[in-house]
């Protein structure tokens, strides 16, 4: 994957997401473009940045080694892969609309309740969310099984 990796920023051929490092008490960790909340390794901000790639290219949507690949990199950032996909969407989203802006984990869809990480779930009838639920990670929280390799 053609990442490009200097002491202060992970790039992709790719995709125009990136890495970065920032100042954070007397420690210097790696932040993601469209995950800036969390602090990470090395290992893993290369993992998001591979992650992102897997994820943007049309061509793996059917592989079930890439889809494998996928869920690795997101456990490698201590989240499932739906979590990912959704921040990488909404910075997607977030860039083709109003140019670069943050975009937060867990930020809630708009009106989702508190503790939603806006993933719909099928509609069940009408009400003030316009009949649509959402999983949330208190209630219901997202499992995947873990990937392992030989």
């Amino acid at each position: 994957m053609p990442i490009r990796v200097t002491d202060s920023h992970m790039t992709s051929e790719v995709s125009p997401e990136f890495a970065f490092r920032v100042m954070s008490g007397g420690k210097r960790p790696w932040r993601l473009s469209w995950c800036r909340d969390r602090a990470l390794t090395a290992e893993q901000a290369r993992a998001g940045m591979e992650l992102d790639e897997l994820v943007s290219d049309p061509a793996l949507v059917d592989d079930p080694m890439a889809f494998a690949l996928m869920q690795e990199r997101a456990h490698r950032l201590g989240m499932v892969l739906a979590q990912a996909v959704v921040l990488l969407a909404k910075a997607m989203a977030a860039r083709a609309g109003h140019g670069v802006v943050q975009v937060a984990a867990r930020e809630p869809a708009p009106g989702a309740r508190a503790g939603d990480i806006g993933i719909p779930r099928r509609a069940r009838g009408h009400g003030p969310t316009g009949g649509l639920e959402y999983f949330t990670d208190r209630y219901r929280p997202h499992t995947e099984p873990p990937v392992v390799f030989p």
